[in-house]
């Protein structure tokens, strides 16, 4: 799935000198004061460490755009909050710990600036909540579009550990100018994809042929089958995250149509379909709904708590 996974790693060295070092240092007293739990991201120079919160505003900024209505941002600040909570649970720490990939643009971005008014605000009306089930962190899971429904994630991964993962109609969705999108693929560039992922052992007729999509209930397909002529042989699957991502898909909620040289994706929505849908949570806040009210919306029989 595609639901939200933080890669983390163990840092041991500052190994960064000059300027910049000094001036990672000092803007890190102040906050280390206010909070004893710190976001430390490592890089190839050192180690940058920032408040949860001010993590948070980085964060939020690179995941919802700046003109979502304010009940929108902080449903979603609550839930990024929550995930970095459930991180911290499972390391035990007061710090975690992650890669800098992707967060090198963020260490010049001045997040007091006028230009983070509306991502700061989210964060700092919604300072220390978390979303959470029978007193634990939930699965924070959002995605930016839905394809008219959201999944249920007890059909889909056949477990009963995320109750409130369940299917949610999103109707506003279809309204959005990213719904439909589409991607052709030419046959030759198709099988050899399928065929990489497979291990080369299927022949090309039994990939262009031999496939079936098998969908869930909210429309997203959850594995592609594909059965050998040789009974001898074993038929093989790729699920259908993996399988959308093979071909740049926008989601996994697709139709497929073949040609004689080309294979065409019809596809609805974007992103992984569990959780939150960010388009339809701002669509809730536009016709008034509150934050609370929109996880509550999202995340079945979840509770708001407050992270000491």
């Amino acid at each position: 799935m595609f639901v939200f996974l933080l890669p983390y790693v163990c840092a041991s060295l500052w190994g960064h000198v000059g300027e910049d070092a000094e001036k990672l240092r000092s803007s890190s007293i102040e906050r280390e004061e206010a909070s004893p739990h710190q976001i430390k991201v490592a890089f190839k120079w050192g180690i940058w460490e920032l408040s949860m919160e001010e993590y948070l505003i980085h964060k939020l900024s690179a995941v919802m755009p700046q003109d979502y209505e304010k009940e929108a941002m902080k449903a979603q600040a609550v839930l990024l909050r929550t995930e970095l909570i459930q991180a911290l649970r499972e390391q035990a720490g007061q710090s975690l710990t992650l890669t800098g990939e992707g967060f090198e643009d963020w260490y010049e971005e001045d997040i007091y600036s006028e230009a983070f008014a509306a991502w700061r605000q989210a964060v700092e009306e919604t300072e220390g909540l978390y979303l959470s089930w029978e007193g634990e962190a939930v699965q924070a899971s959002y995605f930016p579009l839905s394809n008219g429904r959201t999944r249920d994630a007890a059909k889909v991964w056949e477990t009963d550990r995320r109750p409130y993962l369940r299917s949610v109609d999103c109707v506003q969705d279809k309204a959005s100018p990213s719904y439909s999108s589409s991607a052709r693929v030419s046959r030759a560039e198709y099988i050899r994809a399928v065929q990489s992922k497979l291990g080369g052992v299927y022949t090309e007729q039994e990939i262009w042929e031999q496939v079936e999509f098998v969908y869930d209930d909210a429309g997203y397909v959850t594995k592609v089958l594909f059965t050998a002529e040789d009974e001898d042989k074993e038929s093989a699957q790729i699920d259908g995250e993996t399988y959308r991502h093979l071909f740049g898909l926008a989601s996994a909620s697709f139709e497929v149509e073949k040609e004689e040289r080309q294979i065409i994706f019809r596809v609805k929505g974007v992103g992984h379909g569990f959780g939150m849908s960010q388009y339809g949570a701002n669509c809730m806040a536009l016709n008034g709904k509150t934050y609370d009210e929109i996880l509550e919306e999202f995340f079945y029989r979840t509770e708001l708590a407050k992270f000491e």
